[in-house]
């Protein structure tokens, strides 16, 4: 991550800033918005930094807050017009990092394994924890990659 702040991936937002309007891109409300539980846990920030990170967020004009609809005591985050526009910008440069950095030294037959690999890790986080754990108990029975141990 380091390596990708210092290429400029992120312009003046800092990684965590990031994560939440990537968060907030990716909510499945479909409107870009979430409440603040939430994105505390899918960034793995504690609530009181994460309240204060979206008032940072706010005070520059990319997300805004409100109460929660069917929940009045709940506070809603949406991405503004322009946290939306700096979020898909900052997403193109860190996605075109990202692919640079994986890709160096590979060729195309270890580029198309290595994203076969990513698009199963990216299924797998949408899975329910108890199919995972019994996907893992199956990987351990098997042993390393390539035999039974």
């Amino acid at each position: 991550m380091r390596w990708f702040e210092e290429t400029g991936d992120f312009g003046d937002l800092t990684v965590r800033e990031y994560d939440v309007l990537r968060a907030l891109a990716e909510s499945r409300d479909g409107d870009g918005g979430a409440r603040l539980g939430r994105l505390a846990e899918v960034t793995y920030l504690p609530q009181p930094s994460m309240s204060r990170l979206v008032e940072r967020l706010e005070r520059r004009g990319l997300v805004s807050r409100c109460s929660a609809p069917q929940d009045g005591r709940g506070v809603l985050v949406r991405l503004t017009p322009r946290g939306r526009e700096v979020q898909a910008a900052v997403g193109r440069r860190h996605v075109r990092s990202i692919h640079q950095a994986m890709a160096a030294g590979l060729d195309a037959a270890q580029l198309e394994t290595l994203t076969a690999l990513l698009a199963t890790v990216r299924r797998a986080q949408h899975t329910p924890p108890a199919v995972r754990a019994g996907a893992r108990q199956q990987a351990d029975a098997v042993g390393p990659i390539g035999g039974r141990s």
